[in-house]
Parts: structure tokens; sequence; C-alpha cells
């Protein structure tokens, strides 16, 4: 049974009953296989209401407030045939997709022009109480455009479980670029769901640096193509996951033709009963010559409860290749420890210190000086002892 079978009763369409015949998914499928369903199929979800905001935002499964600027566009023009691949492919992966499809509320299609440089900052609100809602946003870039797109959650207390949706599909023409910033705070009680699937032209490039700190359980599901030569693919992420939370990232870079590159650098941390998942998978095809990939996965385990589900992929068909791959799985280093205990700090915050050092390589990488400054504030927020090493980090290498 799942969580949405009443709402799905409710919608006449072949998509809907497409979604009742599959249900969620289960353990059974791999890519699933650590996803705590049950409490999610518990619920009897109902659609959300948008909220009042003077933001761009996503709120009850809808687009408020599309931002209007020199070089951006709304088009109102149908999804082409490529944009309804990808939708499919995302519907089509497991019984979750096709609920996401089936419980759509709205979608909104967005073109940067040609040369156009623009920011979005779009804001996701909480959804209420036992609700939630499903949105899909198209981004199309013509030649030469360049995107910043910055996503932030609201982190306003919901008591009960409450489920945001976003699909996301990203076409970059050639020499196109995007910055992509996804700074998720979400309420402690809630489901967030992310999937994007992204395309990149000749000499086009996609930067994502995703930060996860919050909601009871966050999937993101990311798929780029690097379908022109010379486009290349940045992945950055952090996620730091504590009590009884999940976060899920099933990553895939497909260098689907040669002289392409791409680099996936992660670091989980995961403290309390808490539990991360990282698939990260990198595909150069056969034919796919000159291709030059780097894949890096650090995860620290900071309680005997703690546990995380690395899965690091590399299959290359070609033969003219770069690539590296590391993966690590451990807990704070012990002369390091030993090493600042001795400098004065005590165990405590040396301990506080070793994380905030760990997690703060990955904050470096956010170009932009206000989310980056946010972000490092929520670190800061989340450690215990903050505000000592607020204060330790101006004079202490990290």
């Amino acid at each position: 049974m799942s969580g949405f079978n009443a709402w799905l009763n409710d919608i006449e369409g072949v998509s809907a009953q497409q979604a009742l015949e599959a249900g969620l998914p289960t353990k059974r499928i791999e890519s699933w296989k650590y996803v705590p369903t049950r409490s999610l199929s518990r619920t009897s979800w109902r659609p959300a209401t948008p909220k009042t905001t003077e933001r761009f935002a996503l709120t009850g499964g809808r687009f408020s407030n599309v931002p209007e600027v020199i070089g951006l566009k709304v088009t109102d023009k149908k999804l082409t045939l490529k944009e309804q691949k990808q939708l499919k492919g995302i519907s089509e992966a497991h019984g979750f997709g096709l609920t996401q499809a089936a419980l759509e509320h709205s979608r909104l299609i967005l073109t940067v022009q040609k040369m156009a440089s623009v920011r979005i900052n779009l804001y996701h609100l909480a959804n209420e109480a036992s609700s939630a809602g499903f949105a899909t946003l198209i981004l199309r870039l013509e030649a030469g455009a360049q995107l910043t797109f910055v996503e932030q959650f609201e982190a306003t207390v919901i008591e009960k479980s409450n489920l945001s949706s976003l699909r996301c599909v990203i076409t970059l023409g050639r020499d196109a670029s995007v910055t992509h910033v996804r700074f998720q705070t979400a309420n402690a009680s809630a489901y967030i769901f992310s999937n994007m699937d992204i395309i990149c032209g000749e000499n086009a490039s996609y930067r994502l640096q995703t930060i996860e700190f919050g909601a009871k359980l966050a999937r993101n599901d990311i798929n780029i193509g690097l379908a022109g030569r010379e486009a290349s693919a940045s992945v950055v992420g952090l996620a730091i996951t504590k009590e009884s939370q999940y976060h899920d990232t099933h990553l895939t870079i497909d260098h689907v033709v040669g002289d392409t590159k791409s680099k996936m650098t992660f670091r989980n941390m995961i403290d309390g009963s808490g539990e991360s998942t990282l698939n990260g998978r990198v595909l150069i095809r056969k034919g796919s010559q000159c291709s030059r990939t780097e894949q890096s996965i650090a995860n620290l385990l900071l309680s005997g409860s703690a546990r995380v589900n690395p899965k690091p992929e590399l299959e290359i068909y070609a033969d003219d290749v770069t690539a590296s791959h590391g993966c690590t799985v451990g807990s704070l280093d012990r002369e390091a420890l030993f090493y600042l205990k001795s400098r004065g700090l005590s165990e405590a915050d040396a301990r506080a210190f070793l994380q905030y050092a760990f997690a703060e390589k990955i904050v470096e990488e956010i170009q932009h000086p206000d989310i980056r400054e946010l972000v490092e504030n929520q670190l800061l927020g989340e450690l215990q002892h903050g505000e000592l090493i607020g204060e330790l980090k101006e004079s202490v290498d990290v």
C-alpha cells in the first residue's frame, strides 16, 4: 500500500493507474535498498495548499512570483522531444517516479536567452502537515548563456510529516554554463525529493554544489549527460546527517562523447542513528576517447550507531581516458585529536574542530560569498562548540 493511494484514486488517467499498480519502491529495488519507505507509506498524503509569499518560491507544488529579469523569459512552448524523454526516464525509473508524474501540480519552463547572464533564487516553502506538493521545472540555456541557480529551503518547524518534490530538467546549449547551488535546511519532519536531469552541449559547463543539513528523509537523483565535446560537469556535495535522519544521493555522470571531463567530490558526516547513502556512478562510453574524470567520496562516522552506504562506480569502455577515484569510511583521526588536545583544546572542542575542518573543504567550493556565508553559519550552528570554532578558525589553518 502507498500513502498516496487515496489521492491517486481521485485522479483519472493512465499515469495515476500506473502509479497505483506500481506502488512505492521496496528494498528489492537496488537504488532504493536503504530508503526507509515504511514511514513514507504510513502517511495519508493530501495535496498541499500554496502559501502567500513575495519571493520566487515553490509552495504547495506551485511556483509563485516568477522573476522578471532581463535575459530570462517564461516559455509557453511544449516540451521538446528530448525533454519528454528525460521526464519519461525519471517517471519510469521506479514507482515513486510514476507517483511524481501523476500528482504533478505545476510545470514551469524558463529560457535563459543567448549570451545573457542571469541569477535565479528559488525558495522552497515548507508544506503543511501530511500534505505533499509535486512540481517540474524546465530550464533551457541558449548558446553562450550563463545561469546562477540558487535553491534554499525554509526551516520552519512542522510537527508532522510533510513532503515536497521537484523534478528539474536543464538543457545547456553550446558554450552555456550553469552554477547550481542547493542549500537544503528543511524541517525535521520533511521528506524532500529532488530529481535532476541535465544535458550539456558542446563546450557547456554545469557545476552543482549541494549541501544537505535538513529533512527527515532527503533523496536526490541526479543524472548528467556530457553530450557535446569539451563539455564538463563538477558536482560537490556535503551531507550532515544526525539523529534519525536519512540522506540519499544517486548521481550518474555520463560521458556520452569524448573530450569531456567530470569531477565528483562528496563528504558525508553521520552522527547519532543517522544514515547516509551515496551512489556515485561515472560512465565513459565506448568511443568517448580523451575523457577525464575524478571521483572522491569521504565518509566520517561519529557514533557507533551511525551508518553509511557508499557505492562508487566507474565504468569505462574507452581506452584513452584519465580517471581517478577514491572512497573512504572512517572516524576522527586520533593523531589529529591528540595534537589539538596538546594545544590546549578539550576532547569535545578538538572533535568539533576536526568535524568542521572535514566539512569546510566543501564549503570553500561555494563561489558566491552570500551563500557561502549562510552555509558557513549553518555549519557552525550544527556543530557543538561552533562559537569557539568560529573564533579559532581565524588563527588555525583548517
